[in-house]
């Protein structure tokens, strides 16, 4: 008897796998989960997914926090790297997560590579990636999901699920759906998804006005703000995940290019010693870099960006990105021509 309730049980679970992968059912349902907490990085991942399987792989990603999310336009790159080099366009992606420092971001990194083998992976990287203070509950969240455990080694049941069953992923996304919150939080992810272009760009449309003004401790959020950055110190542990990502690249042969996030000069006045810290951060993250043999992109001018180019004094909207994309683009040009740099990726996929 027992027996045979395993065949059922089996057959009905291998029945539901199967109708879960018919374009049918994949219509039905909207989105899919690997059931992890930080929504906007599996919005990102599934669409990575599609990505891939339309383009039949990906040259260069791009990874960092929100900075990069809504920072970095893929095709303002491609046409600059197309113009200067003669060459075909590249397959980029824009893996920029809202919330991600370094720390889950390196263990990201590991993920990208094993999953999608891209050629290169370019990382916008700033000077709050390295406060130890800095998204500690994201980081812990995040990294101690069932799926990125057992993607990292730890096996479990529901992680091997997560990864390998897509009928078990559909009801990760629907599992709530008789609580109060879920359809608010499911019209939130709906949305996220449908307006997150093909390539990962996530477009800001907010502009900012009082940017370029030093911070006023008299204002309740920078007073917050310079409150939290009192004391700050540079953390090993945080350099500590830069060099994994410099690692990851040279264990998987991906070329890892690091780029400094351009943010507001004024956004330094958060710090007790100003300018000293973005100066001491840069000296210290670009020993690190290029004594392993890496490229670090600088940060551009300020006064290259429009008036109207931010949408607060660390992150650049739809006026701004597409002014540092080119910058980019004009960088990995140059890199090519003059450095022999290989950006892309002809093998596609394993």
């Amino acid at each position: 008897m027992l027996i045979k309730l395993l065949f059922i049980l089996g057959f009905t679970l291998l029945a539901l796998e199967g109708l879960a992968r018919t374009e049918f059912i994949q219509d039905k349902f909207q989105v899919a989960s690997l059931g992890n907490y930080h929504y906007l990085f599996e919005v990102k991942w599934f669409q990575l997914e599609r990505y891939v399987e339309k383009h039949g792989g990906v040259d260069v990603i791009f990874m960092g926090s929100s900075l990069v999310n809504s920072g970095i336009v893929p095709g303002e790159v491609n046409q600059a790297y197309v113009e200067m080099t003669g060459g075909e366009p590249l397959r980029i992606f824009n893996f920029g997560i809202e919330g991600m420092t370094i720390q889950p971001n390196s263990v990201v990194t590991e993920l990208l590579i094993e999953t999608y083998h891209p050629q290169a992976i370019i990382f916008g990287t700033e000077i709050r990636d390295y406060y130890a203070k800095n998204g500690v509950v994201v980081a812990e969240r995040f990294l101690s999901d069932d799926w990125v455990q057992y993607r990292l080694g730890d096996f479990s049941v529901r992680g091997w699920m997560a990864d390998n069953s897509t009928a078990y992923r559909y009801f990760l996304a629907y599992r709530n759906w008789m609580t109060w919150e879920f359809h608010d939080n499911h019209a939130i992810v709906l949305h996220r998804t449908a307006i997150l272009k093909e390539d990962g760009y996530d477009v800001e449309n907010r502009v900012a006005t009082e940017h370029t003004l030093l911070p006023d401790p008299s204002n309740d959020e920078d007073r917050e703000a310079i409150e939290f950055f009192a004391g700050f110190e540079i953390d090993d542990g945080r350099l500590e995940n830069l060099q994994t990502i410099i690692d990851l690249g040279k264990e998987h042969g991906v070329t890892i290019i690091f780029l400094e996030m351009p943010v507001v000069p004024t956004f330094y006045g958060y710090f007790e010693r100003g300018e000293e810290e973005h100066v001491q951060f840069i000296e210290v993250i670009s020993e690190i870099i290029t004594s392993n043999g890496n490229v670090l992109i600088p940060s551009p001018p300020e006064d290259i960006f429009p008036e109207d180019g931010r949408s607060d004094r660390v992150h650049l909207n739809k006026f701004g990105a597409p002014v540092y994309s080119q910058y980019l683009g004009v960088w990995l040009a140059n890199l090519a021509e003059n450095e022999g740099l290989i950006l892309s990726n002809e093998g596609g996929i394993e």
